[in-house]
């Protein structure tokens, strides 16, 4: 009896021994995440958090083991880009748990447009298949319609709009949201686009005709619709003022959503004419267009411009002891008169009015017989002069005699021109001189001759 109680303890003593170990170790368990679309795929790099904290990702074949102390009940949430959320509360003895994850849903767009006139089709029909779903939707009339699909996949579209060629393609959707724009071209209708050939910029109002018909101009975006059947040969003609006509066949082939036809510019000639400002021609004077060198005028200031086409351009014209002009020539015709005047260059200059090293002050100061103006108390006189020409300068004051000087400005600084006067001699003064010293000479010898006489007479008495 006495053994058999004391197995019982011994026993007793181990279980709990055991159930001690087990309660230190923990609890070990073991996550496997995947998904079902249509078959099951195991999901590596999906975050596991237990208790909100983040105890790893799931590896290849998408599993992960967690331990935690089995006491109580734990939360396990697996997140994955592009899937929906999974949360879940497990037993503390629980030691698998298996997660299914579903791809989210997000948002596809199809936008549908005409080929030609770029506007919305309403009504058209967009089907929408692919990774388990297919769906099938009108356009609104704005053009568009709208799919919930999963992220993450691959989905096969195809459009379908009464008159209208129907138009397929695969879509990848990742994980947000996405437009796709569809462009339908109609049978019974085509457009022309008529572009710059230089530039490549879009010509509006270009004149469209098709095998001599007049169709219209082109809009703003240089675009001509037609309602014309496809897959034809058509003679096109397109006509706009400052371009070359273009004459030629036209294949519209089935794909095409419109057909391209180039313009090239016209050449133009000009005529530049330059003056001065006393209206005589400018020889010699150097034309450039857009800064590029066009040539030197001859004798009479004029220059060809050729090989010009229509547009905007920047003239200038520059010659020595004028002032550079520029301005802005807008091409439009053949044979244009363009004129244009230079301004005489002109620099700040003074004309001094000296006699000696002292000024002279009321002078009046002429330029070629024209009066400039009459010295002040520092015997000056301001005056703008034209660079390398030749002026005849002249004083005039009562007092003293005219003074003349011919003189010229070659350098743009503000310079200084002395013109040297002398004092007059006054004739009537000197005559009057003259002729008071003859009386008082002739006064003089008068009287010695009345005295001469006066002392003979009393020698004749003795």
């Amino acid at each position: 009896m006495y053994m058999q109680r004391t197995r019982g303890f011994v026993l007793v003593a181990l279980l709990s021994l055991c159930i001690c170990a087990t309660l230190a170790q923990g609890i070990t368990v073991l996550v496997q995440v995947y998904e079902k679309d249509p078959n099951v795929t195991t999901l590596s790099g999906a975050s596991v958090f237990v208790d909100d904290a983040l105890v790893g990702k799931t590896e290849a074949g998408g599993i992960l083991e967690f331990s935690h102390p089995g006491t109580n009940s734990v939360s396990v949430r697996v997140t994955k880009l592009g899937y929906d959320e999974w949360t879940g509360d497990i037993g503390p003895n629980t030691t698998t748990v298996l997660v299914q994850l579903l791809r989210k849903s997000i948002s596809f767009v199809a936008s549908v447009h005409d080929a030609d006139t770029l506007a919305p089709i309403s009504g058209a029909q967009v089907v929408v298949s692919g990774e388990g779903a297919g769906n099938t939707t009108l356009t609104n009339a704005n053009g568009t319609a709208s799919f919930a699909v999963r992220s993450e996949s691959v989905y096969n579209v195809e459009v379908q709009a009464r008159n209208y060629r129907s138009q397929a393609d695969t879509v990848e959707i990742g994980i947000e949201g996405i437009s796709v724009q569809y462009m339908l071209l109609r049978d019974d209708r085509f457009s022309v686009m008529v572009k710059d050939e230089a530039s490549g910029t879009p010509v509006p109002d270009a004149r469209v005709l098709v095998d001599g018909v007049d169709r219209g101009l082109t809009d703003s975006r240089g675009l001509l619709t037609l309602p014309l059947p496809r897959e034809k040969v058509y003679m096109v003609k397109v006509k706009k003022e400052g371009y070359q006509d273009f004459n030629g066949q036209q294949i519209v082939r089935k794909e095409d959503a419109f057909i391209s036809i180039p313009l090239e510019k016209a050449p133009y000639s000009a005529f530049v004419s330059v003056y001065d400002e006393d209206r005589k021609p400018v020889e010699g004077a150097a034309v450039l267009m857009d800064r590029a060198m066009s040539g030197m005028t001859d004798q009479y200031g004029r220059l060809l411009l050729g090989n010009l086409t229509a547009g905007q351009y920047q003239l200038e014209v520059r010659h020595p002891g004028f002032v550079t002009a520029r301005q802005a020539l807008k091409v439009s015709a053949q044979g244009q008169e363009i004129t244009v005047t230079l301004p005489f260059e002109k620099v700040n200059a003074t004309i001094a009015a000296m006699e000696g090293s002292e000024p002279v002050s009321g002078a009046e100061i002429s330029l070629d017989g024209r009066v400039l103006g009459t010295t002040g108390p520092s015997g000056e006189v301001p005056a703008r002069l034209r660079l390398n020409i030749t002026y005849n300068i002249t004083a005039a004051k009562e007092g003293f005699n005219p003074a003349m000087l011919s003189a010229s400005v070659n350098a743009p600084n503000a310079t200084t021109i002395t013109i040297r006067m002398e004092r007059s001699t006054n004739m009537m003064l000197i005559g009057g001189i003259i002729a008071i010293a003859a009386i008082i000479v002739l006064a003089v010898l008068f009287i010695r001759r009345g005295r001469s006489r006066g002392r003979g007479g009393r020698r004749v008495r003795l």
